[in-house]
């Protein structure tokens, strides 16, 4: 099977799978969304239940389950904040209410002014999302507390952060950490990637003897086979997906009891997701260099003894993103990335030694920088020392295999003496 159809089918069946997500009782007990709905449930009736037994609050008392449901997140602080918000807009509303009954005693006149009022104040922006309760809790207090305006106002508001209240007890004695989430979009932004990777790779190695692909034959932007390149719409699907898992993880860890257990699992996460939210970044400027013209040249117009390793590096830099973590103790395949753009950095120098500085060695150089970037995003300062220079030192296209096996990587100094007088950094 070709791999673009594989990496289509596999879209295919991950598409389908999170189309069904949570359907299976399995999958459904343990889904976040699922806990949530329990909790707002028992909490709303545990409202319920305790705003009857107050003195007075059987006439009211419906208002309990709405602030339990209406304050039901998956984070116990963001309760606590919507809670806040919530009750400060109803007060405020309230206050209107009154201001209006007590000054216009015509109720239509009373109700319009306090309704162009409470927008105006609902547009403070410390009320969020529920900024409407303003204008709607001055019409509330206004038609249905009528003769009893303040006893209203008191019911309301009270009643409402009761059942708030519920929902935030119950959140912090039973909270959520969507860990598997958080972890499933980032391995599908991994797997994203690497199949955009993957078809670069593909397409700078279909060389022929023109140096043309057998796209350009087929008219078309896909491997040699023909087949097209994944969208980039999707990759950036992918990432979005996956930033919002991991905003939902941080935001669900603060002030939850269970992250304190799993605080390293939940900082590494967040390590990896900003690694991989580098390298996306760094994947879509590989994808303008094959799509653009950077100094007249193509990368698709490279010749092949160039092409030719830089889809080898590309295809190490694929590899290395679907198995590397930030967390990995041993090189791995980072040293494969390391040592696969350390060739083509040597075949750069190879080539211009013979033909001299030009628009494909430009092309080439930044492709090897934008390698070398993505590799070090993916690489933590402790666990290994990259080449740091996009150009291998003078020597090392001699004494390469001499470099594999002992291990040593270039210095910078002798990096910038090999390099070309056009991209030689300025001395001291």
């Amino acid at each position: 099977m070709h791999r673009p159809l594989h990496d289509r089918a596999t879209g295919v069946v991950r598409q389908t799978r999170e189309s069904v997500h949570g359907t299976t009782p399995h999958t459904a007990l343990r889904h976040p969304r699922t806990a949530m709905a329990i909790r707002a449930a028992v909490a709303a009736t545990l409202a319920w239940l305790l705003a009857q037994r107050l003195p007075g609050g059987d006439q009211y008392a419906f208002y309990a389950p709405f602030g339990a449901v209406v304050t039901t997140y998956s984070a116990v602080v963001r309760s606590t904040t919507e809670t806040l918000r919530a009750v400060a807009a109803i007060m405020l509303g309230a206050a209107v209410g009154l201001v209006a009954h007590t000054l216009i005693p015509w109720t239509a006149a009373a109700v319009a002014t306090a309704v162009a009022v409470g927008v105006v104040v609902s547009g403070l922006p410390a009320l969020g999302s529920h900024r409407t309760y303003v204008p709607v809790a001055a019409v509330f207090l206004l038609l249905i507390g009528q003769g009893q305006a303040l006893d209203y106002a008191v019911a309301y508001a009270g009643l409402f952060l009761l059942g708030a209240l519920v929902t935030i007890v119950l959140n912090a004695a039973f909270p959520t950490l969507p860990l598997p989430q958080a972890e499933s979009a980032l391995h599908d932004l991994r797997e994203e990637a690497a199949v955009h990777l993957r078809h670069m790779g593909r397409l700078l190695r279909d060389v022929d003897g023109d140096g043309r692909t057998g796209s350009d034959d087929a008219g078309g932007d896909g491997a040699g086979d023909g087949d097209p390149a994944p969208p980039r719409e999707r990759l950036t699907s992918r990432l979005a997906h996956a930033r919002d898992a991991v905003d939902d993880l941080t935001e669900a860890a603060r002030g939850n009891r269970r992250a304190r257990r799993e605080r390293r699992t939940v900082e590494r996460i967040r390590a990896d997701f900003r690694a991989l939210e580098r390298v996306v970044l760094l994947v879509d400027d590989l994808h303008d260099l094959s799509e653009d013209a950077p100094w007249q040249t193509r990368v698709s117009g490279v010749t092949p003894e160039l092409r030719r390793p830089m889809g080898d590096a590309v295809d190490a830099l694929a590899a290395a993103i679907t198995t590397v973590g930030l967390a990995d103790t041993e090189p791995g395949q980072r040293r494969a990335v390391d040592d696969a753009v350390r060739d083509l950095a040597t075949a750069l120098v190879h080539y211009e030694r013979t033909t001299g500085p030009g628009p494909q060695g430009l092309v080439v150089a930044t492709v090897v920088t934008t390698l070398r970037r993505t590799l070090s995003a993916l690489t933590p300062a402790d666990r290994m020392d990259l080449s740091p220079s996009p150009l291998p030192a003078d020597g090392e296209a001699h004494d390469g295999e001499a470099h594999a096996a002992d291990g040593a990587i270039p210095t910078s100094e002798a990096a910038d003496d090999a390099a070309p007088a056009g991209r030689r950094p300025p001395g001291p």
